[in-house]
Protein backbone atom coordinates (compact mmCIF):
# COMPACT_ATOMS: atom_id res chain seq x y z
CA UNK A 1 0.00 0.00 0.00
CA UNK A 2 1.34 3.12 -0.93
CA UNK A 3 1.97 6.48 1.46
CA UNK A 4 -0.71 8.39 -0.32
CA UNK A 5 -3.15 5.60 -0.26
CA UNK A 6 -3.02 5.66 3.46
CA UNK A 7 -3.08 8.80 3.95
CA UNK A 8 -6.62 9.27 2.22
CA UNK A 9 -8.74 8.57 5.11
CA UNK A 10 -7.06 11.52 6.88
CA UNK A 11 -7.28 13.53 3.78
CA UNK A 12 -11.17 13.09 3.14
CA UNK A 13 -11.71 13.90 7.22
CA UNK A 14 -9.83 17.20 6.18
CA UNK A 15 -11.59 18.08 3.84
CA UNK A 16 -14.70 17.25 5.40
CA UNK A 17 -13.92 19.21 7.98
CA UNK A 18 -13.18 22.37 6.45
CA UNK A 19 -16.21 22.57 4.05
CA UNK A 20 -18.08 22.34 7.32
CA UNK A 21 -15.94 24.98 8.59
CA UNK A 22 -16.35 27.15 5.65
CA UNK A 23 -20.13 26.96 6.38
CA UNK A 24 -19.78 28.46 9.85
CA UNK A 25 -22.63 25.65 10.72
CA UNK A 26 -20.38 23.28 12.93
CA UNK A 27 -17.59 23.64 14.88
CA UNK A 28 -17.99 20.38 16.67
CA UNK A 29 -19.72 18.64 19.88
CA UNK A 30 -19.51 19.68 23.50
CA UNK A 31 -20.48 18.11 26.53
CA UNK A 32 -22.75 20.38 28.66
CA UNK A 33 -25.00 20.28 31.95
CA UNK A 34 -27.30 22.28 34.07
CA UNK A 35 -30.09 22.55 36.15
CA UNK A 36 -33.98 23.78 36.29
CA UNK A 37 -35.99 25.11 38.92
CA UNK A 38 -39.86 24.56 37.92
CA UNK A 39 -42.64 25.33 39.14
CA UNK A 40 -46.08 24.44 37.98
CA UNK A 41 -48.15 27.26 35.94
CA UNK A 42 -50.77 24.57 35.04
CA UNK A 43 -51.99 21.28 35.53
CA UNK A 44 -54.88 19.50 34.79
CA UNK A 45 -55.66 15.67 36.08
CA UNK A 46 -58.20 13.63 34.47
CA UNK A 47 -59.03 10.36 36.76
CA UNK A 48 -58.71 7.36 34.39
CA UNK A 49 -61.84 4.78 35.68
CA UNK A 50 -60.09 1.39 35.21
CA UNK A 51 -57.87 1.13 38.02
CA UNK A 52 -57.31 3.09 41.21
CA UNK A 53 -55.20 6.16 41.28
CA UNK A 54 -54.63 5.60 37.36
CA UNK A 55 -54.45 9.66 36.36
CA UNK A 56 -53.74 11.32 32.75
CA UNK A 57 -51.94 14.57 33.97
CA UNK A 58 -51.17 17.93 31.20
CA UNK A 59 -48.80 20.11 32.96
CA UNK A 60 -47.17 23.15 31.85
CA UNK A 61 -44.43 24.56 34.12
CA UNK A 62 -41.96 27.39 33.73
CA UNK A 63 -38.11 28.70 35.04
CA UNK A 64 -34.89 30.06 34.26
CA UNK A 65 -32.13 27.34 33.34
CA UNK A 66 -28.76 27.21 34.68
CA UNK A 67 -25.77 25.93 33.32
CA UNK A 68 -23.81 23.79 35.71
CA UNK A 69 -20.79 22.93 33.60
CA UNK A 70 -19.57 26.56 33.34
CA UNK A 71 -20.45 26.70 28.90
CA UNK A 72 -22.99 29.69 27.95
CA UNK A 73 -25.30 26.91 26.31
CA UNK A 74 -28.85 27.71 27.50
CA UNK A 75 -27.45 29.68 30.69
CA UNK A 76 -30.46 32.03 31.38
CA UNK A 77 -32.68 30.70 29.51
CA UNK A 78 -36.37 30.91 30.39
CA UNK A 79 -38.00 27.99 29.94
CA UNK A 80 -41.80 26.15 29.65
CA UNK A 81 -42.06 22.34 29.95
CA UNK A 82 -45.36 21.19 28.55
CA UNK A 83 -45.95 17.39 29.66
CA UNK A 84 -48.27 14.51 29.89
CA UNK A 85 -48.05 11.69 32.07
CA UNK A 86 -49.96 8.55 32.23
CA UNK A 87 -49.79 7.63 35.63
CA UNK A 88 -51.14 4.37 37.92
CA UNK A 89 -50.33 5.46 41.57
CA UNK A 90 -47.59 8.01 40.80
CA UNK A 91 -45.77 5.83 38.75
CA UNK A 92 -46.01 5.69 34.81
CA UNK A 93 -44.57 7.00 31.79
CA UNK A 94 -44.08 11.21 30.72
CA UNK A 95 -43.57 12.80 27.31
CA UNK A 96 -43.71 16.14 26.39
CA UNK A 97 -41.57 19.14 25.48
CA UNK A 98 -39.17 21.85 26.49
CA UNK A 99 -39.41 25.26 24.95
CA UNK A 100 -35.80 27.42 26.04
CA UNK A 101 -35.87 31.34 25.20
CA UNK A 102 -33.61 34.22 25.48
CA UNK A 103 -34.50 37.17 23.15
CA UNK A 104 -35.05 36.11 19.24
CA UNK A 105 -33.29 32.89 20.02
CA UNK A 106 -35.51 29.37 20.90
CA UNK A 107 -34.40 25.56 21.44
CA UNK A 108 -37.19 23.09 21.70
CA UNK A 109 -36.55 19.98 23.06
CA UNK A 110 -38.42 16.71 23.05
CA UNK A 111 -38.41 14.54 26.21
CA UNK A 112 -39.39 10.99 27.24
CA UNK A 113 -39.31 9.64 30.66
CA UNK A 114 -40.81 7.77 33.41
CA UNK A 115 -42.05 9.20 36.48
CA UNK A 116 -41.62 6.74 40.20
CA UNK A 117 -43.16 6.88 42.96
CA UNK A 118 -42.65 5.76 46.64
CA UNK A 119 -43.44 5.87 49.87
CA UNK A 120 -40.91 7.43 52.55
CA UNK A 121 -41.66 8.43 56.15
CA UNK A 122 -45.44 8.34 55.08
CA UNK A 123 -45.05 10.59 51.99
CA UNK A 124 -44.87 10.13 48.62
CA UNK A 125 -41.71 11.10 47.31
CA UNK A 126 -41.24 11.02 43.72
CA UNK A 127 -38.44 11.22 41.20
CA UNK A 128 -38.39 11.08 37.28
CA UNK A 129 -36.25 10.44 34.51
CA UNK A 130 -35.31 10.05 30.78
CA UNK A 131 -34.03 11.15 27.69
CA UNK A 132 -34.35 14.36 25.85
CA UNK A 133 -33.26 15.70 22.34
CA UNK A 134 -33.20 18.82 20.20
CA UNK A 135 -36.19 18.79 17.67
CA UNK A 136 -35.41 22.77 16.47
CA UNK A 137 -33.34 25.81 17.35
CA UNK A 138 -33.80 29.21 16.15
CA UNK A 139 -32.18 32.47 16.17
CA UNK A 140 -28.35 32.33 17.56
CA UNK A 141 -28.82 28.75 17.68
CA UNK A 142 -30.38 27.64 14.40
CA UNK A 143 -28.78 24.56 13.44
CA UNK A 144 -27.66 23.18 16.92
CA UNK A 145 -28.39 19.17 17.15
CA UNK A 146 -28.26 17.31 20.92
CA UNK A 147 -29.62 14.53 23.12
CA UNK A 148 -29.05 13.66 26.64
CA UNK A 149 -30.28 12.47 29.71
CA UNK A 150 -32.50 14.29 32.49
CA UNK A 151 -33.66 13.09 36.16
CA UNK A 152 -35.40 15.07 38.71
CA UNK A 153 -37.49 15.06 42.00
CA UNK A 154 -40.14 17.08 43.32
CA UNK A 155 -39.10 19.63 45.55
CA UNK A 156 -42.95 20.88 46.62
CA UNK A 157 -46.22 20.32 45.79
CA UNK A 158 -46.10 22.69 42.87
CA UNK A 159 -42.33 22.30 42.38
CA UNK A 160 -39.53 20.20 40.80
CA UNK A 161 -36.22 20.13 40.13
CA UNK A 162 -34.04 18.61 36.96
CA UNK A 163 -30.39 17.92 36.17
CA UNK A 164 -29.79 17.53 32.74
CA UNK A 165 -26.41 16.16 31.09
CA UNK A 166 -25.59 15.40 27.52
CA UNK A 167 -23.92 17.11 23.94
CA UNK A 168 -24.73 19.20 21.56
CA UNK A 169 -23.43 20.79 18.26
CA UNK A 170 -21.17 23.54 19.35
CA UNK A 171 -22.16 26.50 16.79
CA UNK A 172 -19.67 29.54 15.70
CA UNK A 173 -22.88 31.69 16.55
CA UNK A 174 -23.71 30.33 20.19
CA UNK A 175 -21.74 32.83 21.68
CA UNK A 176 -23.88 35.40 19.81
CA UNK A 177 -27.01 34.42 21.49
CA UNK A 178 -25.67 35.25 25.16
Amino acid sequence: MTNTVKQLPRLLALVAVMAFSATGAFAGTMTDSGSIDATYAKRDAQPIPDQPGHVLLLTDAVGTNTNTSGSPYLDGFSFDVREIMDLAQGNGRSRGYVTFTKGNTQQIVKINGHVSTVMKDGQPNTTFKGKWTVVKATGSYAGVQGDGTYAGYFTAENKFHVDWQGWHTKLESLADAQ
